[in-house]
């Protein structure tokens, strides 16, 4: 409400009491549109919302806190049960692979009698463990076998195909790698830091031509699983990839 100055008082006292009870009314104001500013136009407005939310929620439950009664006034209200917390404990999936592993102790001697202890039970625990993978080389052999009694031909099984013929790679591990690029969203310069970092160096370029064998392989994958190949796609053989 605007005052009037015939409702200024006259005693110079209450009049300079008015003003600074105006005055730190001022600065509430001024300290309330600084914070409105900040929540609109500040760089972290949303989060400062949130803040304040928070803030506005704790006082208001606070405030209400403080109208109810005292606890003298009425009997004490039974508290809601709490419910156990659901800790996941013991239940690993039943399906993957147990490797036990026997920690003895470091002597099975009676520290009184030194005799001979025997075993009376054992306490087990399980952990969720991971195997790193691990490169190796497949070494093919093939015998080759001839007659002593005659010069018939020489028998030797005919050689595995591979994908890349004539490559260092096993159908195997261009899979692996065709799966980390487009499954598992990993890039062939980092799949290639990956295999260096296990003492095989192989550079991008190798990659990309496996990855080219491997389309060229699954060609036909594509008008079976969708009924016709895609349009204005053209499809080049591995050796030109």
């Amino acid at each position: 409400m605007a005052l009037r100055p015939e409702d200024l008082p006259s005693d110079p006292a209450a009049l300079a009491e008015m003003v600074l009870a105006f005055e730190g009314e001022n600065d509430d104001l001024r300290a309330e549109i600084a914070t409105l500013k900040s929540l609109i136009f500040g760089a972290r407005s949303e989060r400062a919302a949130i803040v304040c939310a928070e803030q506005i929620a704790f006082d208001l439950e606070r405030t209400a806190g403080s109208q109810l009664p005292a606890n003298d006034d009425k009997p004490d209200a039974p508290r809601p049960e709490r419910r156990k917390a659901k800790r996941n404990i013991g239940a690993l999936p039943a399906h993957l692979p147990r490797v036990e592993r026997v920690i003895e102790p470091a002597s099975t001697l009676c520290p009184c009698c030194t005799g001979q202890m025997h075993r009376i039970g054992e306490e087990s625990s399980e952990a969720l463990d991971r195997v790193p993978a691990w490169l190796r080389v497949l070494r093919t052999i093939r015998p080759k076998y001839a007659c002593r009694s005659c010069e018939g031909p020489i028998v030797q099984a005919p050689a595995p195909a591979r994908l890349v013929e004539g490559g260092m790679a096993t159908t195997a591990l261009i899979a692996h790698i065709a799966a980390a690029k487009y499954a598992w969203q990993s890039t062939l310069y980092r799949q290639t830091q990956i295999l260096a970092g296990q003492g095989v160096v192989v550079d991008r370029q190798t990659l990309a031509r496996w990855m080219g064998s491997a389309a060229w392989l699954v060609r036909e994958s594509w008008p079976r699983l969708f009924g016709q190949r895609p349009a204005g796609f053209k499809w080049i053989p591995a050796g030109l990839c």
